[in-house]
């Protein structure tokens, strides 16, 4: 009695094994994915037609508060294809102009303000249904994976775009660019002496939200300095250098970037108080003045009030359970691609 030993499998060689492989690949891409091509263009194509509507969808803004001893909120904003059109908000904050209400009105020229995050996502669809319509034609097993696996990513970084802002979009990156964008003369509107208003707009989790913020001016020093040539505030610097000597204590580290610090008493204390401008501080002061103090715009501020509010937009809901749903199955199909 013989037995024969086959070298690769039990069954059958290894080059049999891969014409099947690329046998069932093809299957799966002409019978399965396919025929859902179409279908999945025509969802891309109808979300860049919903985002880019010339309709006007015009959106309520509130905090739901009536309290004068905390900040208010209230007003519309409407968007127009990958713009802010219309924003007319009331905004009191208890700090700010002694509790005052404030109109925030756009202006009736050039007052667009520009979601880019819509522009972005735009683009990942357009070069989503080019890849699409690529797929179609395709005969090559291996390379129609490699492009369906580009389009998945596309994909999911349209989806992030949508749900999660970019950080230069956010405070205080954004340099408060809806401000210098919406309102005739910003400063006159949103300063005072000794206060700054920021307005954040950005998409987030497929709505729009604004944030509202009273920021005080930080003009002790060293801490209210500005680096002209890095744009870096001395507390900026102040913290490279910390993570830099870690095991140094803060106290040892912020002596040496010439921070004065003193004993705390009742008389230092009144003085410090008096006088605002003055160099030396106490070591919780100094520690307090690097946890809050925030570089923006050119200037050093601290955060003493803030409103956050979301408000609903029927297409960018829409746009966003559309596209989550496409990927949902895109990455089904492309799973099964590669596991073949």
């Amino acid at each position: 009695m013989t037995a024969e030993l086959y070298k690769d499998d039990y069954f059958a060689s290894m080059e049999d094994q891969v014409t099947d492989s690329q046998v069932e690949k093809m299957w799966l891409i002409h019978e399965i994915v396919k025929p859902q091509l179409p279908n999945i263009i025509d969802n891309i194509e109808m979300c860049i037609e919903l985002l880019l509507s010339d309709s006007v969808f015009k959106m309520p803004i509130s905090n739901g508060v009536g309290d004068d001893s905390q900040p208010v909120v209230g007003g519309i904003l409407s968007r127009q294809r990958g713009d802010i059109v219309d924003f007319q908000v009331l905004v009191k904050f208890p700090q700010f102009h002694r509790g005052k209400p404030v109109m925030y009105k756009m202006k009736s020229i050039d007052g667009r303000f520009r979601l880019n995050q819509i522009e972005s996502i735009c683009t990942y669809l357009r070069e989503i249904g080019g890849l699409l319509d690529e797929l179609q034609s395709l005969e090559d097993a291996d390379l129609f994976i490699k492009k369906f696996g580009i389009l998945l990513s596309r994909l999911t970084k349209a989806i992030n775009i949508l749900e999660n802002p970019p950080r230069k979009l956010l405070f205080p990156d954004d340099n408060n660019e809806a401000v210098k964008t919406m309102f005739k003369d910003p400063q006159s509107l949103c300063e005072s002496m000794h206060h700054l208003v920021s307005i954040e707009l950005v998409l987030f989790k497929n709505e729009i939200m604004i944030e509202f913020r009273n920021l005080v001016k930080v003009t002790k020093r060293p801490w209210c300095r500005i680096n002209k040539e890095t744009g870096q505030s001395f507390v900026d610097q102040l913290r490279n250098n910390l993570k830099k000597q870690r095991h140094v204590p803060i106290k040892t580290v912020m002596e040496q970037e010439g921070v004065q610090i003193e004993q705390p008493s009742l008389v230092n204390s009144l003085i410090s108080h008096l006088n605002t401008n003055g160099e030396r501080t106490t070591l919780s002061e100094a520690q307090d003045f690097l946890n809050r103090c925030i570089t923006f715009d050119g200037k050093v501020v601290m955060e003493c009030e803030k409103v956050s509010i979301r408000t609903s937009d029927p297409i960018l809901i829409s746009v966003s359970s559309k596209l989550n749903g496409l990927a949902n199955r895109l990455s089904t199909h492309y799973t099964n691609l590669k596991i073949v």
